[in-house]
């Protein structure tokens, strides 16, 4: 479709909003109220699709073992140590004439400095990543869930995590948002700028100025101090919820960079870049308010990624109502984790087998990346908690009887 570029991209929660409508090629679908012809689609007609997302620590987990393989009914009658049964990493079947008997099941790092055996006889074959379909696949039908790459997954993590969450659908990192409206009550329209993460720029900004110490021209260095101080101005106007100033601030620092002439300038506006939130066409959103959520039982504030691990009431500042900042996970000075610290799981081609039981977890800062780490995508399903195609087996059932 023509114009797919701005603010006027393709974005499912637009088209919802009514806010898309430069590349739509009909205007819709017949509508059965007798005031209107047609209608958009909505999401119950089963056009679109929901969002894609990183699997939850426990999605990926459960989707890892592959336990519908052991299964006996309602009884699961093994466990597991790895996607697969037994106590080893190589295939342990001789079935169709023992061809893959004693093979590696998986890209991993077997010892010290072996990544894939010695020639002429070689484990794994793969020094780094393998191509995807190099391994079997668990009883799920998953590829590489016990090597090849570790994976992030959505979960910000807590080391007493195992111990404290919830048994249905648990997850830590709920932020809560919701669409901005306008005066009447409506969704407000679509942003028609790039909305970038300020406090994320600010420590981008901060942590290149560490590493450019010493290093920098005198031109490169106020450079960076201007910058640092723009920035400073733009979470001011952020944090009084004038976003659009807050924007056009750092739009002015991009401006500010592209001006000068400086060996640092691509490597600032690639930096920078990374720290985009929102694009122009996004519907605008918000985080939720106490007052709006007087009467929820499950959470009132927005950001509960320290609920009862973090926060103040789960530390030993519960008594003073003062205290500000964070009170257990103050990073860098009494801890390596902090509220961008996200779970990633499963092991690599650089790992030991040990990382790659589906229960083992580690952590990084969701802000950096490394050649080890990869992810593989979720979609939450919609529809009966019964299964697609129960209510038919159920009608072909009652027909039988």
């Amino acid at each position: 479709y023509p114009n797919q570029i701005n603010e006027d991209h393709f974005s499912t929660d637009a088209y919802l909003a009514g806010q898309y409508e430069s590349g739509k090629k009909v205007d819709g679908v017949q509508d059965f109220n007798p005031n209107k012809d047609t209608r958009n689609i909505r999401m119950e007609d089963g056009v679109l699709l929901p969002r894609y997302r990183l699997p939850t620590e426990a999605e990926w987990e459960y989707a890892a073992y592959g336990l519908v393989g052991n299964t006996v009914d309602e009884r699961v009658v093994e466990r597991r140590i790895y996607p697969w049964n037994g106590h080893w990493v190589r295939y342990d079947s001789r079935k169709k004439g023992g061809a893959f008997y004693g093979d590696f099941r998986g890209n991993f790092m077997r010892g010290r400095g072996d990544y894939m055996g010695v020639a002429g006889s070689l484990n794994d074959n793969a020094d780094v990543t393998a191509p995807v379909f190099s391994y079997w696949p668990n009883d799920y039908g998953l590829y590489n869930m016990a090597g090849n790459v570790s994976e992030w997954v959505m979960d910000v993590y807590r080391p007493l995590s195992p111990e404290d969450k919830d048994d249905f659908r648990p997850f830590r990192g709920n932020v809560f948002k919701t669409k901005v409206l306008n005066s009447d009550g409506v969704v407000q329209d679509k942003h028609d700028i790039v909305v970038y993460d300020v406090d994320g720029i600010k420590y981008y900004l901060t942590e290149f100025q560490t590493i450019m110490q010493g290093r920098a021209t005198d031109e490169e260095a106020a450079l960076i101090d201007e910058l640092l101080t723009a920035i400073d101005q733009a979470i001011d106007f952020n944090n009084t919820r004038k976003q659009d100033a807050a924007m056009q601030r750092v739009q002015d620092m991009i401006d500010n960079i592209k001006s000068k002439d400086l060996e640092i300038c691509p490597k600032l506006l690639s930096g920078i870049s990374d720290y985009q939130s929102d694009q122009p066409g996004d519907v605008r959103v918000r985080n939720v308010t106490v007052e709006e959520n007087i009467d929820r039982r499950n959470y009132r504030q927005s950001d509960n990624i320290d609920f009862r691990d973090g926060d103040v009431e789960s530390s030993i500042y519960f008594e003073n109502p003062d205290f500000e900042g964070n009170a257990m996970y103050d990073w860098g000075k009494t801890s390596l984790v902090n509220d961008r610290s996200r779970v990633y799981k499963g092991a690599s081609w650089a790992d030991r087998i040990y990382w790659a039981s589906p229960s083992t977890r580690r952590h990084l800062d969701e802000r950096q990346s490394t050649a080890t780490i990869g992810f593989r995508c979720a979609m939450t399903r919609v529809g009966s908690p019964r299964g697609l195609g129960e209510e038919k087996n159920s009608k072909k059932l009652e027909q039988k009887r």
